[in-house]
């Protein structure tokens, strides 16, 4: 279901990778590349999850106190998030070094962090300034560069380069070898870019603890440096999203030995998650029926709404719709939504029903095209969410049967 023939706006390889490390607890990305670049990625991690406030770095005999924002006038901009270089003219001729240099030694002054990646921007990249070493000397072992991985290449791309790149750094440093008690995964592919990925981690997490299995660590999602390097400590790694995660599981095989497993398809819809779940008990020798009986339970109340509303208004069998939302995606929605609800896949002009981003939405809705857009990627057309909310699992299958069918009812 993908290629609309939609002039959306795709995020770039950069985007992946500074939502990469936004996704690390307690980092800093700086961005080397001009202030354009910039302002809508600091912008928009702001609000993609919520973080502590950026703390100045630790007095001797004085608590730990907040960074007062309105200090931050250098490379942060009186902004939260990714502080950048501001690149010029004069800076792709003679080079990028003595910005990086003076912006590295500005943030170890005014703030406390784990880890800071410097994120070359596609211009930055091609000067080729050997900056890792100098950097080192102002930052020792706590920074970390991330060269762009290709031009015009995407958002998975970018993301996973910079997971497999925090993944060398970080893990290198475990000595323990050892393993957590009981039966424990560590989840690869998520990225604090996608729609839901908040709820989505605590579903998953749901249903694994369901069956006796821990989550270890979140990939740069939520996970915090000590987090990282204790990855191995895991049984298994499970890649929720191939495209973002698979790369990480294969060093992580490489490297120290860890089997993983891939998701035959993103857990959306009730059959998926079940056959998923099923697959990684019976390989870690777990019993799957506690998270069974919840997805039977959930069907039950699935089926009961889905049919007073088939029954007195003839939907959602037959509906028409589309799915525009990423290489993983696709095809577990489509799956989903053909098979559980008896909808029809159609191009975008001619569906009911479009699941999409807010800039796909937003282009039908401009060839005023009747239908309900269902956001299920980034960017959104704003909506603040309180509660967090999932696709993915049990409670995911239901909040999207809800999207369904009240998106039906509102064209009625």
């Amino acid at each position: 279901m993908t290629g609309s023939g939609l002039n959306s706006i795709l995020p770039d390889c950069t985007t992946g990778a500074i939502f990469a490390v936004e996704g690390i607890q307690n980092a800093v990305v700086l961005l080397n590349g001009p202030m354009g670049c910039r302002f809508y990625h600091s912008t928009t991690s702001r609000f993609l999850t919520i973080r502590p406030l950026l703390r100045l770095p630790e007095e001797e005999g004085k608590d730990p106190r907040p960074v007062d924002y309105n200090t931050l006038n250098n490379w942060f901009f009186r902004q939260e998030r990714v502080p950048c270089t501001w690149l010029d003219g004069r800076d792709f001729v003679y080079g990028t070094k003595d910005k990086v240099l003076e912006a590295l030694a500005y943030i170890r002054d005014h703030v406390a962090f784990d880890l800071l990646a410097i994120v070359d921007s596609p211009g930055a990249s091609l000067i080729g300034d050997a900056l890792l070493e100098p950097a080192r000397g102002i930052l020792g072992d706590k920074v970390v560069l991330l060269e762009s991985p290709g031009w015009s290449a995407s958002f998975e791309d970018g993301a996973s380069y910079a997971a497999l790149e925090l993944l060398r750094k970080g893990v290198r440093l475990h000595r323990t070898g050892e393993r957590r008690e009981g039966k424990s995964v560590n989840l690869l592919g998520f990225n604090l870019w996608q729609r839901y990925q908040e709820g989505d981690i605590l579903e998953m997490k749901r249903l694994l603890e369901l069956c006796g299995i821990g989550v270890n660590a979140v990939l740069c999602a939520g996970c915090s440096l000590p987090e990282l390097e204790r990855m191995p400590e895991a049984d298994l790694n499970l890649v929720v999203y191939p495209e973002l995660g698979l790369d990480c599981a294969g060093y992580l095989e490489e490297a120290w030995g860890m089997p993983y497993f891939v998701c035959p398809t993103l857990p959306v819809g009730f059959r998926a998650t079940e056959e998923l779940l099923e697959e990684l008990c019976r390989r870690l020798g777990m019993d799957p029926a506690p998270a069974l009986e919840d997805s039977r339970r959930a069907r039950a109340l699935a089926w009961y709404k889905i049919r007073d509303i088939q029954q007195s208004y003839g939907r959602p069998r037959g509906v028409r719709f589309h799915v525009d939302i990423g290489p993983s995606a696709d095809k577990a929605y489509t799956a989903f939504l053909r098979d559980y609800l008896a909808m029809e896949p159609s191009p975008p002009g001619e569906a009911e029903l479009v699941f999409s981003d807010a800039n796909v939405i937003a282009e039908l809705m401009l060839e005023n095209k009747r239908f309900c857009g269902i956001e299920a990627r980034m960017p959104g057309m704003g909506y603040t969410d309180l509660i967090p909310k999932t696709h993915l699992g049990v409670q995911g299958a239901l909040f999207l049967i809800e999207q369904v069918l009240n998106g039906l009812m509102s064209k009625i």
